[in-house]
């Protein structure tokens, strides 16, 4: 007998409970001994991909035999209580009794984890979503009551915000591919809510996010006619945006905050300004002084905020040591890059998330802005903060806008500027590149190391 099965039947069960559901059923033919300790795991996941073919004939009948081995799975559990119980099966239309029953089982045995994810893998926006108006599960009323439960996500599950008690709300709520009209309801006057995830959802109303939640995250929502978003938390950590440009205003936002996330991706970029860019930029300027800790920005933000009237002025100092910008690194970016590292006067880490070249971009200027002379300018050496240590690059292929901005990089660490300097620069390749692109991405990087001088240019493969 090897010496973790002579481990007591209690240790075992904490032991399995840790790997993943998958690798704990396949425990079970390990030995004898093993093979219903799986029955007594406290991490239970049902997913439908890894049971149905979605490329089969017949998927009716290989999804009621998921349902009948999801019930057959529950009926053989041996616990008193449970951890966590996943259920992700899209649309389950004629399955809402077998469903509910899973359900209460998880309550009575006093689950605290709970993902309940009735979605459809192909669905890309909320537009899929919402012609599917009619919700296939509610959510029941024992879960409302469930004073285990300390991390809820439901998506494409029908709720009512107003059932749950404030004082029995999750610790942790996640709500998806949903029709969701009221949100201040789950943030206002809910002390044990602390992560509030809204993803994908649409209808939404009046949007006065408002209370003492430490996450939020708002991402791909459609709203109603009313385009405007007012933020009121104090004490948040993470903030991430994904989305529309709303007109954004901000109450109260943690001065402290950790990490905050905007992205815009969904907006199309322009090739000429105008007025309505110029008035997003200046509410995204305005909505970024309010979060001081931003750390992660997208290429549509880099190039609006470029557009106000005097960005100079508007901007204000952020504390953000480290700062990641998702970007084409097209010439429209480049003032607003540079804008941001005028901003951020403690910046230890700059890393370029290289989403690849827009070949929609009309390309070499913008604005008078060339890229071949834009970071030759001397003006440009007193935008970069005197702490900058390291510069990441992932993605790199070695195009001449990363070159143009690396060489810049690297020559203000060479010592060209008082105070401190950079000490390396770091260059992620991926290996899934054609064979002759990574050549030129490697050749690139060698050309980079043998003029870096004291600056240490190191390549890793991704």
């Amino acid at each position: 007998m090897d010496m973790l099965s002579s481990l007591p039947e209690l240790v075992l069960v904490m032991i399995i409970s840790s790997l993943s559901f998958k690798e704990c059923v396949r425990t079970s033919a390990l030995s004898k001994k093993w093979r219903n300790l799986c029955h007594e795991t406290r991490n239970i996941v049902f997913k439908e991909s890894e049971y149905v073919d979605r490329s089969a004939s017949d998927k009716k009948s290989e999804r009621i035999s998921f349902v009948d081995y999801m019930k057959q799975w529950v009926n053989r559990f041996n616990g008193r209580y449970i951890e966590t119980l996943e259920i992700y099966f899209s649309l389950p239309l004629g399955f809402e009794a077998d469903i509910e029953s899973l359900i209460k089982f998880a309550v009575l045995k006093q689950v605290k984890n709970l993902v309940l994810d009735f979605s459809n893998p192909s669905w890309i926006t909320t537009t899929n979503a919402s012609w599917y108006s009619m919700i296939v599960v509610e959510l029941p009323l024992c879960v409302y009551s469930l004073t285990t439960l300390e991390s809820l996500k439901i998506y494409s599950c029908g709720f009512d915000p107003s059932k749950f008690m404030k004082s029995r709300l999750p610790r942790r709520l996640s709500i998806g591919w949903v029709e969701l009209t009221d949100i201040e309801s789950l943030v206002s006057n809910s002390p044990t809510l602390e992560s509030l995830s809204i993803n994908f959802c649409w209808g939404l109303g009046n949007k006065n996010i408002a209370g003492d939640i430490k996450e939020f995250v708002f991402e791909n929502c459609d709203f109603s006619s009313d385009q405007n978003c007012s933020f009121d938390l104090p004490a948040v950590e993470f903030f991430k945006y994904s989305g529309q440009v709303l007109s954004f205003s901000s109450k109260r936002i943690n001065m402290v905050i950790k990490e905050v996330y905007l992205d815009f991706m969904d907006v199309n970029g322009y090739d000429e300004p105008d007025q309505s860019t110029k008035v997003e930029g200046e509410v995204l300027s305005g909505f970024l002084n309010s979060l001081r800790g931003a750390r992660t920005v997208c290429p549509y933000l880099l190039q609006a905020i470029q557009e106000c009237e005097n960005p100079l002025y508007l901007l204000r100092p952020m504390e953000t040591q480290h700062l990641v910008l998702r970007t084409k690194l097209n010439v429209v970016e480049f003032k607003g890059i540079r804008l941001l590292l005028n901003n951020c006067p403690k910046l230890e880490t700059l890393t370029f998330d290289y989403l690849g070249r827009n070949i929609f971009s009309k390309g070499l200027t913008y604005g008078g802005i060339h890229r071949r002379t834009y970071w030759l300018q001397k003006s440009a050496y007193k935008y970069l903060p005197n702490t900058l240590q390291v510069v990441v690059v992932r993605n790199f292929t070695g195009g001449k806008n990363e070159l143009y901005i690396l060489n810049f990089l690297i020559g203000s660490g060479r010592g060209r500027r008082p105070g401190p300097v950079l000490e390396r620069v770091e260059l992620y390749i991926q290996n899934e590149m054609h064979e002759s692109q990574r050549m030129v991405a490697l050749s690139k990087a060698e050309m980079l190391q043998s003029t870096s001088g004291d600056v240490q240019v190191l390549v890793h493969n991704a």
